[in-house]
């Protein structure tokens, strides 16, 4: 089941990356506040992906762990609830595109600090923050296995799906944050030049 599991979360982390490279699904996030960016907002996608006949707990799962597991993936947060994912070209050019896990076991955690020719400068550069998003993808990754595990024990409670719910509600709020500072960080030290 696992597995099953894992084949259809790296399926649709494809799917995300086709759609995220196709200029006639991806819009412009934010002329002002992402300069150049062209992304899909993350409802649409869930909504997209449900159309192909993914399970909502699948989709929730893998679209908030797919940043985690492949860092071309990024989120741009325009508003806090208006959240856009996009694919980072410039990560796809400077690195091999990694291979779906089999396993979650094989999901290595790595902090996803934004990468430019010099260190990002102030909080987004220090360790302290890259060991926080590190934190934060591993808690992500544990929600992915979490929903894996609940689709096994279905029938759930209506306490068990709003825990569910609500958790992967927080953490993907909270990576939301975490990944709209650093992309902040990198537009602000691109505008000082």
């Amino acid at each position: 089941m696992a597995n099953k599991k894992n084949s259809q979360a790296a399926k649709i982390r494809q799917q995300i990356i086709a759609w995220l490279q196709d200029d006639q699904q991806a819009e412009v996030i934010s002329a002002e506040k992402f300069p150049g960016l062209r992304g899909i907002r993350a409802v649409k996608l869930r909504q997209m992906l449900g159309d192909l006949g993914y399970k909502s707990s699948v989709v929730m799962g893998a679209i908030s762990a797919a940043p985690s597991v492949d860092e071309r993936i990024k989120k741009a947060a325009v508003k806090p609830r208006e959240v856009y994912y996009y694919f980072d070209a410039d990560e796809a050019a400077t690195e091999p595109a990694p291979a779906a896990p089999t396993s979650s076991a094989a999901v290595t955690v790595a902090p996803a600090t934004p990468r430019f020719s010099q260190p990002a400068p102030g909080l987004a550069g220090t360790p302290a923050f890259a060991q926080v998003v590190a934190t934060n993808q591993h808690v992500s990754q544990a929600i992915d296995d979490l929903l894996a595990a609940a689709q096994q024990q279905r029938p759930l409670s209506e306490l068990e799906l709003n825990f569910l719910t609500d958790f992967s509600a927080q953490v993907a709020k909270q990576s939301e944050l975490l990944q709209n500072f650093a992309t902040q960080s990198k537009i602000d030290q691109l505008r000082r030049g």
